[in-house]
Protein backbone atom coordinates (compact mmCIF):
# COMPACT_ATOMS: atom_id res chain seq x y z
CA UNK A 1 0.00 0.00 0.00
CA UNK A 2 1.02 3.61 -0.36
CA UNK A 3 3.02 4.85 2.61
CA UNK A 4 1.37 8.29 2.74
CA UNK A 5 -2.23 7.10 2.57
CA UNK A 6 -4.37 5.28 5.07
CA UNK A 7 -4.30 1.57 4.29
CA UNK A 8 -7.49 0.07 2.87
CA UNK A 9 -8.45 -3.54 2.25
CA UNK A 10 -9.70 -4.72 -1.11
CA UNK A 11 -13.24 -4.81 0.34
CA UNK A 12 -13.10 -1.02 0.74
CA UNK A 13 -13.12 -0.67 -3.07
CA UNK A 14 -16.03 -1.08 -5.49
CA UNK A 15 -16.42 -4.47 -7.17
CA UNK A 16 -15.10 -3.19 -10.52
CA UNK A 17 -11.87 -2.01 -8.89
CA UNK A 18 -11.56 -5.43 -7.23
CA UNK A 19 -11.73 -6.93 -10.74
CA UNK A 20 -8.64 -4.88 -11.65
CA UNK A 21 -6.98 -6.13 -8.46
CA UNK A 22 -7.85 -9.75 -9.35
CA UNK A 23 -6.47 -9.33 -12.88
CA UNK A 24 -3.20 -7.90 -11.55
CA UNK A 25 -2.93 -10.66 -8.95
CA UNK A 26 -3.25 -13.24 -11.73
CA UNK A 27 -0.77 -11.45 -13.97
CA UNK A 28 1.84 -10.28 -11.41
CA UNK A 29 1.12 -12.42 -8.36
CA UNK A 30 0.04 -9.31 -6.45
CA UNK A 31 -1.84 -6.05 -6.83
CA UNK A 32 0.52 -3.38 -8.13
CA UNK A 33 1.20 -0.87 -5.35
CA UNK A 34 -0.06 2.21 -7.26
CA UNK A 35 -3.48 0.64 -7.80
CA UNK A 36 -4.24 0.94 -4.08
CA UNK A 37 -3.98 4.71 -4.59
CA UNK A 38 -5.46 5.00 -8.10
CA UNK A 39 -8.40 2.82 -7.03
CA UNK A 40 -9.58 5.60 -4.71
CA UNK A 41 -10.46 7.59 -7.85
CA UNK A 42 -11.92 4.95 -10.20
CA UNK A 43 -12.74 7.25 -13.14
CA UNK A 44 -9.23 8.71 -13.16
CA UNK A 45 -7.72 5.23 -12.75
CA UNK A 46 -9.61 3.85 -15.76
CA UNK A 47 -8.63 6.81 -17.94
CA UNK A 48 -5.01 6.27 -16.93
CA UNK A 49 -5.19 2.51 -17.64
CA UNK A 50 -6.83 3.15 -21.03
CA UNK A 51 -4.10 5.62 -21.90
CA UNK A 52 -1.37 3.12 -20.97
CA UNK A 53 -3.17 0.43 -22.97
CA UNK A 54 -3.36 2.67 -26.04
CA UNK A 55 0.40 3.23 -25.99
CA UNK A 56 0.94 -0.52 -25.93
CA UNK A 57 -0.75 -0.68 -29.34
CA UNK A 58 1.33 2.07 -30.98
CA UNK A 59 4.19 1.22 -33.29
CA UNK A 60 6.18 4.31 -32.31
CA UNK A 61 7.67 4.73 -29.88
CA UNK A 62 8.47 1.03 -29.74
CA UNK A 63 8.01 -0.91 -26.52
CA UNK A 64 11.79 -1.04 -26.13
CA UNK A 65 12.15 2.73 -26.43
CA UNK A 66 9.11 3.44 -24.21
CA UNK A 67 10.49 1.23 -21.49
CA UNK A 68 14.00 2.71 -21.67
CA UNK A 69 12.54 6.21 -21.42
CA UNK A 70 10.27 5.07 -18.57
CA UNK A 71 13.15 3.73 -16.50
CA UNK A 72 15.21 6.90 -17.00
CA UNK A 73 12.30 9.25 -16.25
CA UNK A 74 11.51 7.20 -13.14
CA UNK A 75 15.10 7.49 -11.95
CA UNK A 76 15.04 11.27 -12.40
CA UNK A 77 11.72 11.51 -10.54
CA UNK A 78 12.89 9.18 -7.76
CA UNK A 79 10.03 6.74 -8.30
CA UNK A 80 11.32 3.50 -6.85
CA UNK A 81 8.19 1.58 -7.85
CA UNK A 82 8.45 2.74 -11.49
CA UNK A 83 12.15 1.92 -11.76
CA UNK A 84 11.48 -1.51 -10.29
CA UNK A 85 8.45 -2.27 -12.48
CA UNK A 86 9.71 -0.75 -15.75
CA UNK A 87 13.15 -2.36 -15.46
CA UNK A 88 11.41 -5.70 -14.86
CA UNK A 89 9.22 -5.18 -17.93
CA UNK A 90 12.24 -4.24 -20.02
CA UNK A 91 14.20 -7.32 -18.96
CA UNK A 92 11.20 -9.61 -19.43
CA UNK A 93 10.57 -8.32 -22.96
CA UNK A 94 14.10 -7.63 -24.18
CA UNK A 95 16.53 -9.40 -21.85
CA UNK A 96 19.25 -6.83 -22.53
CA UNK A 97 20.42 -6.26 -18.98
CA UNK A 98 23.36 -4.12 -20.11
CA UNK A 99 21.02 -1.31 -21.25
CA UNK A 100 19.31 -1.23 -17.88
CA UNK A 101 22.64 -1.35 -16.02
CA UNK A 102 23.82 1.77 -17.86
CA UNK A 103 20.53 3.66 -18.24
CA UNK A 104 21.49 6.36 -15.72
CA UNK A 105 24.73 6.90 -17.69
CA UNK A 106 23.40 6.30 -21.19
CA UNK A 107 25.22 9.31 -22.69
CA UNK A 108 28.57 7.86 -21.59
CA UNK A 109 27.90 4.52 -23.30
CA UNK A 110 27.30 4.94 -27.04
CA UNK A 111 28.40 1.34 -27.50
CA UNK A 112 25.33 0.18 -25.54
CA UNK A 113 22.63 2.55 -26.83
CA UNK A 114 21.79 3.23 -30.46
CA UNK A 115 21.75 6.79 -31.79
CA UNK A 116 17.94 6.64 -31.88
CA UNK A 117 17.79 5.49 -28.24
CA UNK A 118 20.23 8.21 -27.17
CA UNK A 119 18.17 10.85 -28.97
CA UNK A 120 14.97 9.68 -27.24
CA UNK A 121 16.66 9.46 -23.84
CA UNK A 122 18.12 12.97 -24.20
CA UNK A 123 14.68 14.29 -25.10
CA UNK A 124 12.98 12.43 -22.22
CA UNK A 125 15.54 13.81 -19.75
CA UNK A 126 15.28 17.38 -21.06
CA UNK A 127 11.47 17.39 -20.94
CA UNK A 128 11.42 15.78 -17.49
CA UNK A 129 13.88 18.35 -16.16
CA UNK A 130 12.07 21.27 -17.88
CA UNK A 131 15.32 22.17 -19.62
CA UNK A 132 14.25 24.40 -22.54
CA UNK A 133 17.69 24.63 -24.13
CA UNK A 134 18.20 20.88 -23.70
CA UNK A 135 14.77 20.18 -25.16
CA UNK A 136 15.58 22.29 -28.23
CA UNK A 137 18.87 20.42 -28.76
CA UNK A 138 17.26 17.06 -28.12
CA UNK A 139 14.36 17.85 -30.47
CA UNK A 140 16.78 18.58 -33.30
CA UNK A 141 18.43 15.19 -32.74
CA UNK A 142 15.08 13.41 -32.34
CA UNK A 143 13.97 14.73 -35.75
CA UNK A 144 16.83 12.80 -37.35
CA UNK A 145 15.07 9.55 -36.45
CA UNK A 146 11.36 10.29 -36.05
CA UNK A 147 8.62 12.03 -38.00
CA UNK A 148 6.50 14.64 -36.23
CA UNK A 149 3.63 12.23 -35.50
CA UNK A 150 6.04 9.86 -33.74
CA UNK A 151 7.54 12.80 -31.82
CA UNK A 152 4.05 13.68 -30.58
CA UNK A 153 3.63 10.10 -29.35
CA UNK A 154 7.08 10.15 -27.71
CA UNK A 155 6.28 13.46 -26.01
CA UNK A 156 2.93 12.11 -24.82
CA UNK A 157 4.67 9.04 -23.40
CA UNK A 158 7.20 11.23 -21.58
CA UNK A 159 4.23 13.12 -20.09
CA UNK A 160 2.44 9.92 -19.07
CA UNK A 161 5.55 8.49 -17.43
CA UNK A 162 6.15 11.77 -15.62
CA UNK A 163 2.56 11.68 -14.36
CA UNK A 164 2.96 8.12 -13.17
CA UNK A 165 6.36 8.52 -11.54
CA UNK A 166 5.54 11.84 -9.88
CA UNK A 167 2.22 10.42 -8.60
CA UNK A 168 3.97 7.39 -7.14
CA UNK A 169 6.84 9.38 -5.65
CA UNK A 170 4.50 11.94 -4.06
CA UNK A 171 2.49 9.19 -2.39
CA UNK A 172 5.63 7.16 -1.49
CA UNK A 173 4.41 4.13 -3.42
CA UNK A 174 6.89 1.37 -2.53
CA UNK A 175 8.67 -0.88 -5.02
CA UNK A 176 7.53 -4.48 -5.07
CA UNK A 177 10.77 -6.31 -5.75
CA UNK A 178 10.18 -7.09 -9.41
CA UNK A 179 13.74 -6.08 -10.35
CA UNK A 180 16.80 -5.02 -8.40
CA UNK A 181 17.76 -1.86 -10.30
CA UNK A 182 18.56 1.16 -8.19
CA UNK A 183 17.06 4.60 -8.80
CA UNK A 184 19.37 7.61 -8.92
CA UNK A 185 21.37 8.24 -5.75
CA UNK A 186 19.25 9.36 -2.78
CA UNK A 187 18.18 12.97 -2.76
CA UNK A 188 20.18 15.40 -0.69
CA UNK A 189 18.46 17.51 1.92
CA UNK A 190 18.58 20.39 -0.58
CA UNK A 191 16.26 18.62 -3.07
Amino acid sequence: MANRLTELSDRDFPWYIRLVFAYQTRKYGQVLSPMWAWGRQPAIMFVFLLLIGRFNRLASPSGLLRTLMSVRISQINHCDFCVDFNAHNFLAAHGAHEKIDFIDRWSEHPEVFSEEERAALAYAEAVTLNDDAGTDRAMAELKRFFKDDAIVAITAWVGVQNLSSKFNDALAIPPQGFCRIQPNPPRSSND
